[in-house]
């Protein structure tokens, strides 16, 4: 069974072109265009192994997402790798595995997701 990944990302051509490679690595992927779609999905199972979270989008921010996920204990643990292209002027949001900066290197992706998910 592959390894699910959410994909949490608001501008439609990222989200399809990360979809897609993602999806040829061998991943399952699930999409959110925005927070809040994400913060539904991941109230209901199955738990992704990992989230690739944009930080900068509409209705509900990732950093917004992030609180929420670190404020429930069943998602408390959940790998979290952001992908932005704010930069390093503002401190991530805690909990944040990893971040790979945008234009995304899709090398850089994908390692990236090996380090960080769990075995299994």
């Amino acid at each position: 069974m592959s390894s699910l990944v959410l994909l949490v990302e608001d501008h439609a051509d990222s989200r399809e072109l990360l979809e897609e490679f993602l999806t040829l690595e061998g991943f399952t992927v699930e999409t959110a265009g925005n927070g809040l779609t994400a913060w539904e999905r991941l109230r209901r199972p199955p738990l992704p192994d990992a989230v690739l979270l944009d930080l900068m989008m509409p209705v509900m921010s990732g950093w917004e997402l992030m609180r929420h996920v670190r404020q429930d204990a069943r998602l408390r643990q959940l790998p979290v790798v952001v992908v932005s292209g704010a930069g390093n002027s503002q401190p991530l949001p805690e909990g944040v595995l990893a971040t790979v900066p945008k234009p995304v290197d899709l090398g850089e992706l994908r390692d990236t997701l090996a380090r960080v998910m769990p075995l299994g």
